[in-house]
């Protein structure tokens, strides 16, 4: 089949997140399943590790059978889409190489780029440059983390001297991410950027900064002022910012307008104090369909106000009460794991390039939505679809070419 085709399935499961359409990038991720490959059970072989994530589910299923059955669907198929998605990623591998895939991801952030400006100037005008928050949130909340992902792939190809494009279009391609990522004004997305940024100059932090720099920073936290983040008004994409940290503190507010301005955090507090209240199987193994019990009325959609709740914004403590600290603990051995195991790769200084690079690319997929999924329960969001079928590609790569260098050395 024509290569060309999978880059524009890349580009349409892109565009689709940017909607949240569930229904297209899963489907997309079906075709790139299942679509005959020559070593295609050899690369299933390699989906061995991610498919321990289903073990934690498989037991809270069984903890949940009296819940309600529609609820555990819902969270089964929350919990097999970042699986699903992942796989996509590496069957993805055998179907393009390398630089045919990178360019994509790049294309895939510029086309989501230009979408992003073009609609918000349609809602806004040009003063939608001026504040892009205002025009983010006049058109609904979409987005896709295709411009950082993009951005990363350029900075960090040019970091291993690997040339994907001519100087003048890696130069327009990188201001044109850069753009999307402003108009985006989205603070998952800068995290996410930054996660990436760094990793162009983490190999070179000696390792005895490390200690300091920890130890400094947990004492600022310990001797900040509580509430030195707290705004009076969340108009602009600055106070937002600054209000974030206010916004996930945990708390048991009483007031309503203390529940909705800091709701990510009541949340959290009620989903904890749903788990406490669990038996200790429930502790240890969850329960899907369970619902969390917010103890009062809140205001979640335009016309809705919802007591209990199936689903959190903050997919830690989602995964705490659906598969117990068992789950939490398999997803932190896992991702935690791949970062140690990559990091190894990415700083050795002697090793190629490409592996470098695709190191480079899973640890920042990983570290993003290992902290975003606090945010906005980015492992069981379609929204994140670009981030995971990145980590599934580069996973697979990474252990293919580092088996066939270590097979070769060996002859």
């Amino acid at each position: 089949m024509n290569k060309q085709l999978y880059t524009i399935i890349l580009l349409v499961m892109v565009v689709a997140s940017y909607f949240h359409i569930q229904a297209i990038v899963l489907a997309l991720a079906a075709v790139i399943i299942f679509m005959p490959v020559k070593n295609h059970f050899a690369a299933i072989k390699v989906i061995r590790l991610f498919g321990i994530l289903m073990i934690p589910v498989l037991l809270g299923l069984i903890i949940g059978l009296s819940n309600d059955s529609y609820l555990i669907l819902k969270d089964l198929y929350y919990f097999t889409m970042p699986v699903f998605i992942i796989l996509s990623g590496i069957l993805l591998a055998c179907h393009m190489d390398i630089g045919q895939f990178l360019k994509a991801l790049v294309y895939a952030g510029v086309v989501t780029s230009i979408m992003v400006t073009a609609i918000s100037v349609s809602y806004m005008g040009f003063g939608a440059f001026l504040d892009p928050y205002a025009a983010h949130y006049a058109m609904g909340i979409v987005g896709t983390p295709g411009p950082p992902v993009a951005l990363a792939c350029l900075l960090l190809t040019r970091k291993f001297n690997i040339r994907l494009f001519g100087t003048f279009w890696f130069n327009a391609f990188v201001a044109i991410n850069a753009l999307g990522i402003y108009m985006f004004a989205s603070r998952s997305y800068i995290i996410i950027a930054i996660c990436f940024l760094l990793l162009l100059v983490a190999d070179r932090i000696k390792k005895a900064w490390i200690i300091p720099v920890v130890a400094a920073v947990a004492m600022l936290y310990v001797i900040m002022p509580a509430d030195l983040f707290k705004t009076n008004s969340s108009s602009t994409f600055t106070d937002k910012i600054i209000g974030s940290f206010g916004e996930i503190t945990i708390g048991n507010y009483n007031s309503e307008q203390d529940i909705n301005l800091r709701y990510r955090g009541y949340e959290t507090f009620m989903a904890l104090n749903s788990y406490a209240e669990g038996t200790q199987a429930q502790m240890l193994f969850g329960g899907l369909g369970k619902l969390v019990d917010l103890k009062t009325f809140v205001r979640l959609g335009e016309d809705a106000d919802f007591r209990y709740i199936p689903v959190l914004h903050n997919g830690w403590m989602y995964l705490l009460v659906k598969t117990g600290i068992t789950g939490v603990l398999t997803y932190l051995f896992i991702f935690f794991g791949l970062v140690v195991t990559n990091w190894r790769k990415y700083t050795d200084m002697a090793g190629r390039p490409i592996i470098r690079l695709l190191a480079a690319l899973n640890i920042g997929c990983i570290i993003s939505l290992l902290i975003t999924n606090y945010i906005v329960t980015s492992f069981f969001n379609v929204e994140m679809a670009v981030l995971m079928v990145t980590l599934g590609y580069s996973f697979y790569y990474i252990n293919y070419l580092s088996a066939i260098l270590n097979h070769n050395y060996e002859r």
